[in-house]
């Protein structure tokens, strides 16, 4: 899958989620926001194949639960990569960047 073609956000996947609850999707949107370079940095320090793997999937349980959709690919791909994919990294923060506009 390439992030690229996918949308960076898909915010009715969110809204099913709150039932349309605007403050709830709020707080769940400021929450993941918050979080995003603690998944980040959690990344970038893993320093083995399992710790690499395990920190891109809770990045992609929590990216894909709230429907930031490009970000959730970076970190499928991240699991099947090798840890302390630069390239990879890159694009991370590149997309974290994009989804920040949201």
């Amino acid at each position: 899958m390439n992030p690229e073609s996918v949308p960076a956000f898909l915010p009715h996947r969110l809204l099913e989620i709150t039932g349309g609850d605007t403050a709830l999707f709020d707080d769940l949107m400021s929450e993941f926001r918050a979080n995003l370079p603690a998944y980040a940095d959690e990344l970038r320090a893993a320093k083995d194949r399992a710790g690499w793997k395990a920190a891109a999937h809770r990045l992609k349980g929590a990216a894909q639960a709230i429907g930031a959709e490009a970000i959730g690919a970076i970190a499928l791909l991240a699991e099947l990569s090798a840890p302390g994919d630069s390239a990879l990294l890159a694009r991370l923060d590149a997309e974290i960047m994009r989804f920040s506009s949201f």
